[in-house]
């Protein structure tokens, strides 16, 4: 089995007159990202080759023009199937962004959208997407016309894909105990916290809670406490902290045991990402 590497031809910026929207695009070979979720919905279209993704309990087949639609908090993993490359494009719209969009719908509700269908293929969304995505590239593009492609894009996703309303997806849907856990692991990231400490405060036997807290989040307590310690350490990255300082403030034992998780959930190492981001 090859080794995971870091991602090929990468690059992650913001659009800092988009509300500071991320975009990513990379190429990827003999490399498998780990389970993990992002804050914000996850956009990923496929310009070339092909991918073998787990979300939703599923392995899915990703290609050419396809479109990996995912919800805030909901995990995915996986990479390029073996032997072949993928190049994809990602954008991370925000809550308050996709509210905005919502409300642009005939409806002229701004609520929150789930998105369920496992791959989404639509030509008139995946271009316009694409398009933007060009555009945000060149800091001489004109910013109407990428805010045009962006809302027409978006607009269409939501209208054509979305599940309404928020409520069906609220994470008080959540058992109890896994609400209780996850709240507990937020406040204590930095801290060794143990499987045992974990159960006790929400109440549940150590083994049953890694069932359940796994069934609610697709992700391990452990796994799920890496990722929180990986979006500190982008936060305080991006507040101009240096990379050894940000691994210590966010629970990590070194630059190096930052380096190895970040590259494994964004694509990218620590110096490599705020480079592009700064770029």
């Amino acid at each position: 089995m090859a080794v995971p590497r870091e991602t090929e031809d990468a690059r992650a910026w913001r659009c800092a007159d988009l509300g500071g929207v991320e975009l990513f695009r990379a190429t990827v070979s003999e490399f498998a990202f780990r389970p993990h979720a992002h804050e914000e919905f996850f956009i990923a279209l496929t310009d070339a080759g092909t991918a073998s993704p787990t979300y939703r309990g599923d392995k899915h087949v990703i290609g050419p023009g396809d479109l990996i639609v995912m919800n805030p908090e909901e995990a995915h993993a996986g990479g390029p199937l073996a032997g072949v490359s993928w190049t994809y494009r990602a954008l991370y719209p925000s809550r308050d962004l996709m509210r905005q969009i919502t409300a642009g719908l005939p409806s002229g509700m701004p609520v929150m959208p789930w998105f369920a269908t496992d791959v989404v293929r639509d030509l008139h969304v995946a271009t316009r997407l694409h398009r933007f995505h060009e555009l945000s590239e060149s800091p001489r593009s004109n910013a109407l016309q990428r805010e045009t492609y962006l809302a027409e894009g978006l607009v269409s996703l939501a209208g054509r894909h979305a599940r309404f309303p928020r409520a069906a997806w609220s994470p008080g849907r959540e058992p109890r105990a896994v609400q209780v856990a996850r709240d507990y692991l937020d406040e204590h990231a930095e801290d060794n916290v143990t499987l045992r400490d974990l159960a006790q405060h929400a109440g549940l036997a150590p083994y049953h809670l890694c069932r359940v807290f796994r069934q609610a989040t697709g992700m391990a307590p452990h796994a799920y406490q890496i990722q929180i310690r990986v979006r500190r350490a982008k936060n305080l990255l991006l507040a101009g902290r240096p990379i050894a300082q940000a691994a210590a403030e966010a629970g990590f034992w070194d630059q190096a045991h930052l380096t190895r998780h970040f590259k494994r959930v964004v694509g990218l190492s620590p110096g490599r990402y705020v480079a592009g981001i700064y770029e």
